[in-house]
């Protein structure tokens, strides 16, 4: 006999009760669409309230309507052949894309998860519906941007946070070499050369941290690895992308080789100026020394000769041949200038200066000229403090005041200075020939020559101006020039006013040695070049002075040892073991005198020397001009 089932308590019925209507409310209130249709009629049975929300039907409206009443791309038979997998019980559940149509005619797009079940005793339906228009939405923008990136110039990736490749173009893979399958599953980092791989995430959580569009790594070399090891240097702008999903970043990925291969030739191409320059100026200092040497050497054994001579032709012949010299030295030192200036390695040496100094020198450089001519120099006191370099800025002046003389044969010159914003206006004014306008312009050009076209020497080389302009240039002071033709002309320069109108004392002080008037005046000439040694110890013994001579600095330094104390020193720069620089400190030092000086220089190094500071010395570039250099001895015995 069969025992009677167990009588399930009132607590078990009211506890499943419970829980059937707690999962029956979880169901109602989803916000998801559930619907329950009859498998036969199709008819609604049961909706929830996420459904109705989303249709706009009411729950009475909803019970007289069948699923492909709210699908407007199904009719009655098109939804059953869906369905039909599952009515022959071929298929549990079926899944599939639609569009509802709500009550007010907007469609949207849902996902199907539908499967046969029994409720309340009969076959029904039931379908659980996901609204997946942002997320189709999200898939349309990804293929129109694969579309979109295709479309781009550059190679192009875009990753999510952690680095991982979620699209890539086509110009991707052809700069790199991966397929796209294959660029979709590695992480960006992989794409980086081994060195830069450990550095890389850091610099992709910086970037996270600051998403704002830019370009990567500016001022750094960046380069891509292809699939086959080659390294391309590349160039990257990156840019946020906000999604759903979370943030991404778009990398447009530039191949510069072509670019910095080009910059490389520019750099080599550089470079390759740059030491033709050098190797120039290199050959300039050593041709214009080797130039210089017998020609210094000509011009003392041709001025000693000439003070011997007695029959006023030969004394004629010599003079002749001096001017000869003079027009030889004179365009050596022009095109040795030129050249220095246009390799630009004259160096501006700017610094408060007491223009009464700079119009001092050249004055005395030139009165003798305007005077053995017959015409009247007039200069006016200037005392000013300018900020220049005052040797180049004397060499300006200097080739005004040398074109004045030279074409003017009758009247005067002037040298005056008009103040103006701030600035002093250097003017040379002759009575010459002028010059007609429209060869204004063209005169400041190479070898320009107005009425000389038969290029003769004593109306100069032409290069003077041209001089002028370069020097001009480098100094960043402009020059102008006014003529009027047959009546003469004005050449200016102007020159920026210091700050302060004071010049400290040591920048003022020249000190003198007073030399002893009453005993022979003592010369120590010191040269390597015997032949110039020679010729000038031929000449200086005219003069009545005691001349001691030595070939290199150790024997200069032996006569002191021995007691020798000179009234004056002339020695050459450059020597073996120790250049006239050196020397003179030296000498100065063992005798503790400040010995005036003149240092010969054959090659372009006189800025040099006069950057040493080397006080009470003048520099004279070879072949020195013999009455200039009497003048400077001279000034020893006044």
């Amino acid at each position: 006999m069969q025992k009677p089932d167990k009588p399930i308590k009132n607590t078990e019925l009211d506890t499943r009760k419970d829980r059937e209507l707690g999962f029956s409310s979880v169901l109602e209130d989803s916000l998801n669409e559930i619907y329950i249709f009859d498998a036969t009629s199709l008819a609604f049975i049961k909706v929830n309230n996420g459904a109705q929300q989303n249709l706009g039907y009411s729950m009475d409206e909803l019970l007289t309507m069948t699923p492909f009443d709210i699908k407007p791309n199904h009719t009655e038979a098109s939804f059953r052949e869906v369905i039909k997998p599952l009515i022959d019980g071929k298929k549990q559940k079926i899944e599939f894309n639609t569009v509802h149509q709500r009550k007010d005619g907007s469609d949207y797009l849902v996902e199907v998860h539908l499967q046969k079940m029994h409720f309340h005793g009969r076959q029904v339906f039931v379908a659980i519906i996901l609204d997946v228009t942002e997320r189709t939405q999200n898939k349309l923008d990804l293929v129109q941007a694969h579309a979109f990136l295709d479309s781009a110039p550059d190679a192009t990736v875009v990753v999510d946070e952690s680095g991982g490749i979620r699209v890539s173009n086509q110009q991707m893979t052809e700069l790199l070499g991966y397929s796209q399958e294959e660029l979709l599953g590695m992480n960006v980092d992989a794409l980086l050369p081994k060195r830069y791989r450990d550095a890389h995430p850091k610099h992709r959580v910086d970037f996270a941290n600051n998403p704002v569009r830019r370009g990567m790594g500016t001022g750094m070399d960046l380069c891509a690895m292809t699939k086959n090891g080659r390294e391309i240097p590349i160039e990257v702008s990156l840019s946020p992308i906000k999604t759903v999903d979370g943030s991404l970043v778009a990398a447009a990925i530039r191949d510069i080789s072509s670019r910095k291969a080009f910059e490389e030739e520019l750099r080599l191409a550089k470079q390759e100026a740059e030491d033709a320059t050098v190797a120039k100026t290199r050959f300039l200092a050593t041709a214009s020394h080797d130039l210089r040497q017998p020609l210094q050497a000509l011009r003392l054994y041709l001025s000693a000769l000439t003070s011997k001579l007695d029959e006023p032709k030969a004394k004629q012949l010599g003079a002749k041949m001096n001017l000869s010299l003079d027009t030889m030295g004179e365009l050596l030192d022009a095109l040795l200038d030129i050249s220095t200036l246009e390799s630009g390695s004259v160096k501006v040496e700017k610094s408060n200066v007491k223009i009464s100094e700079v119009l001092g020198r050249i004055i005395a450089n030139n009165s003798q000229q305007a005077k053995e001519k017959g015409l009247e120099f007039e200069c006016e006191g200037l005392d000013y403090i300018v900020y220049t370099d005052p040797t180049l800025l004397q060499r300006i002046i200097d080739n005004f005041i040398t074109n004045a003389i030279r074409y003017t044969q009758k009247g005067k010159i002037s040298l005056k200075g008009q103040i103006t914003d701030n600035m002093l206006n250097i003017i040379v004014t002759d009575t010459g020939v002028g010059i007609p306008e429209n060869d204004l312009e063209s005169i400041f050009d190479e070898f320009v020559q107005l009425d000389n076209s038969v290029r003769s020497s004593n109306s100069g080389l032409g290069l003077g101006l041209s001089i002028v302009k370069h020097i001009a240039r480098l100094l960043e002071h402009p020059t102008s020039v006014n003529s009027v033709n047959g009546k003469g002309s004005s050449f200016s320069v102007e020159v920026p006013l210091s700050d302060s109108q004071t010049v400290a004392e040591e920048q003022q002080a020249v000190i003198q040695e007073t030399a002893d008037l009453n005993h022979e005046l003592t010369v120590l000439i010191v040269d390597d070049e015997p032949a110039i040694v020679d010729a000038m110890y031929e000449l200086l013994s005219i003069y009545d002075m005691k001349v001691i001579t030595a070939g290199h600095a150790a024997e200069a330094l032996a006569h002191i040892q021995e007691g020798l104390e000179p009234d004056f020193i002339l020695t050459d720069y450059r020597m073996p073991e120790m250049n006239g620089v050196e020397l003179v400190r030296k000498i100065r030092g063992a005798i503790n005198q400040n010995i005036p000086v003149v240092i010969m220089t054959g090659d372009t190094t006189k800025e040099k020397i006069n950057d040493a500071n080397l006080d009470n010395c003048t520099v004279l570039q070879k072949p020195v001009k013999i009455d200039q250099l009497l003048s400077l001895i001279r000034t020893v015995k006044s």
